[in-house]
């Protein structure tokens, strides 16, 4: 365990007595046997379920936030994470650290429903809280949302107010019921134009005051607090909802029980959206629509449409939004289109005039254009489907290898076109080059080595805050080169105390005076390496006007050559 976590005073984690073996899955009913024992062991606190896939690094932070959280909260805090089948080595990393975490897993992917039952059906306390991984809550969360829940008659379930990254309000943290009219509106861009309109904009119920307490129909998956009673009196989530749906069909549930809904934003909590989708990009897409449809079948009657034809409907809307996901950064696809249609060009014209042989962009234009659409859909069908032109940068490997294998598919499909086929070898050549091409260029202008970098203008000049030994492990490291792409230049203190020697010689100001320290020094960017306290300080950067342009970013875990765990908190659009 860290020692940030040794270091927490008092806090009232309850360690996690029962075995982490297979529990029995909620669907639709509840043992009464498991039900009445479990009551009777209930006891004044919250449980905070989470499913997990393959976000280590963000579920370290969700994990140490929630800790910090739980220093201020009056009650005992129990902390149950499913994870389902990970591949990145969750178990292995975190289950050492957080000994207290009971920790449930699954052999195979069990979808997010099916993981908050499990992990609901071993909790202990009179509260459950559903907390989505990639999400940082704030230091009075558990406290606000118990005094809520105590507050008020007749509450169902309740959700905060949770931002995005940049501190903009998620608007999924309130909602209605997805009515044929109400999604309509939404889909075809009406609420958006009129967010103010209660006729428009009742998708998001972007009319309501988001910092007012409000009873709405739905709250988030990502956050959303039930009695542990009612919830298992409901009968848990809907397990035939893989992948989103299942928060508004429970949420619709529960108020055919009579009970209401709120969005109570006296607290906030950071939501990393979309961090355990990015594995599977397209197949979230299809689970999201696919969920629309589980819905409407399930609480509405689709008598005005044929079914068939709103399963239609909803899979182009599908492949409609996931094309334009992908293709967000045009200024990307766009160098790669002209990088390698000039490629194709060069090696055609040398390769075949070395032959003494007609180029077909003198005898056949339709060859011509045949052959560079089918270059240009090498490159963007699977550069786009890793998201590489969508808001991240993939690894160079990922690029290299994307690139090799569709090259070769788009290859193997000549020989079956022989009579289209002008030249094999001037399309082999320039796929070769294609691929060293695409990959270099993003190795040079993005992640290549300092000389590259400097010279390419991508080196960025960070500060690091923290006076401990952890800041001054990680500057070190920054210095001998194992984290490309930064600049140390110097070190932002944290508090009154007293630093050490070697901090003291590379202290350039504190956190009151980095507005000034920006400009001072041309910093682009911050990485916060602090024991405790991360969180907040954290919000107090994004909170600040003046550092909206700064890329902030959390340590997690110690600092270790090839093994550094960056959080993004801000990524600037």
């Amino acid at each position: 365990m860290s020692s940030f976590l040794r270091n927490l005073p008092g806090h009232r984690i309850k360690p996690g007595s029962r075995p982490a073996g297979p529990e029995p899955v909620m669907n639709g009913t509840t043992d009464p046997e498991s039900a009445s024992e479990a009551d009777a062991s209930k006891t004044v606190g919250i449980s905070i379920v989470i499913v997990s896939y393959n976000v280590r690094e963000y579920l370290d932070a969700c994990i140490q936030s929630i800790y910090h959280a739980a220093e201020t909260f009056a009650g005992d805090i129990e902390v149950i994470v499913f994870d389902n089948d990970s591949r990145d080595g969750t178990l292995a990393l975190l289950k050492p650290r957080y000994p207290e975490v009971l920790w449930l897993k699954s052999d195979r992917n069990l979808g997010f429903g099916t993981g908050c039952n499990r992990g609901a059906s071993v909790a202990s306390q009179d509260l459950l809280l559903f907390l989505n991984p990639d999400t940082l809550v704030s230091e009075n969360t558990f406290q606000v949302m118990w005094d809520f829940f105590r507050a008020q008659e007749h509450i169902g379930v309740a959700g905060c107010k949770i931002v995005n990254r940049d501190g903009s309000l998620q608007l999924a943290c309130k909602r209605s019921f997805p009515s044929p009219q109400v999604a309509a509106f939404k889909f075809i861009g009406l609420s958006g134009l009129f967010p103010k309109s209660r006729v428009f904009g009742r998708y998001n119920l972007t009319f309501l005051d988001e910092n007012k307490t409000h009873e709405v129909d739905a709250v988030s998956g990502s956050f959303m607090c039930v009695k542990t009673d009612l919830f298992r009196t409901v009968g848990g989530f809907d397990e035939d909802f893989f992948m989103y749906g299942e928060d508004l069909d429970i949420c619709f549930r529960i108020k055919l029980l009579g009970k209401r809904n709120f969005y109570h934003p006296q607290t906030t909590a950071i939501h990393f959206k979309g961090e355990s989708a990015k594995s599977k990009p397209f197949r979230s897409f299809l689970y999201f629509y696919e969920s629309m449809v589980i819905f409407s079948r399930k609480h509405f009657e689709l008598r005005a449409l044929p079914l068939s034809f709103f399963y239609l409907g909803v899979t182009l809307l599908a492949l409609v939004n996931f094309g334009y996901s992908r293709f967000q950064k045009w200024q990307r696809w766009s160098a790669d289109l002209l990088l390698v249609n000039g490629i194709l060009a060069a090696v055609t014209f040398g390769y075949m005039g070395y032959l003494g042989m007609s180029t077909p962009y003198t005898t056949d234009r339709n060859l011509y254009f045949f052959w560079h659409s089918l270059v240009s859909l090498a490159v963007l069908a699977p550069m786009a489907y890793i998201g590489d032109y969508g808001r991240f940068v993939q690894k160079r490997k990922t690029v290299f290898a994307t690139l090799c294998v569709s090259f070769l598919g788009f290859f193997a499909f000549s020989f079956f076109i022989r009579e289209e086929a002008y030249s094999r070898v001037a399309f082999a050549l320039a796929a070769l080059f294609s691929i060293f091409s695409l990959t270099a260029w993003r190795f040079l202008a993005i992640q290549g080595g300092k000389i590259f970098a400097k010279i390419m203008g991508s080196t960025k000049r960070i500060a690091i805050v923290g006076n401990n030994t952890r800041a001054k492990k990680l500057a070190d490291l920054i210095v001998q080169e194992h984290l490309e792409g930064y600049e140390f230049v110097g070190f932002i203190k944290l508090g009154a105390g007293r630093v050490s020697q070697d901090i003291m010689q590379n202290l350039i100001g504190d956190l009151n005076t980095l507005p000034s320290i920006v400009n001072k020094v041309e910093l682009q960017g911050v990485i916060i390496a602090v024991e405790e306290g991360a969180f907040q300080m954290a919000v107090k950067l994004l909170s600040e006007k003046s550092n909206h342009e700064l890329e902030v970013k959390l340590l997690v875990g110690e600092p270790e050559p090839g093994m550094m765990s960056l959080i993004d908190l801000n990524f600037r659009k």
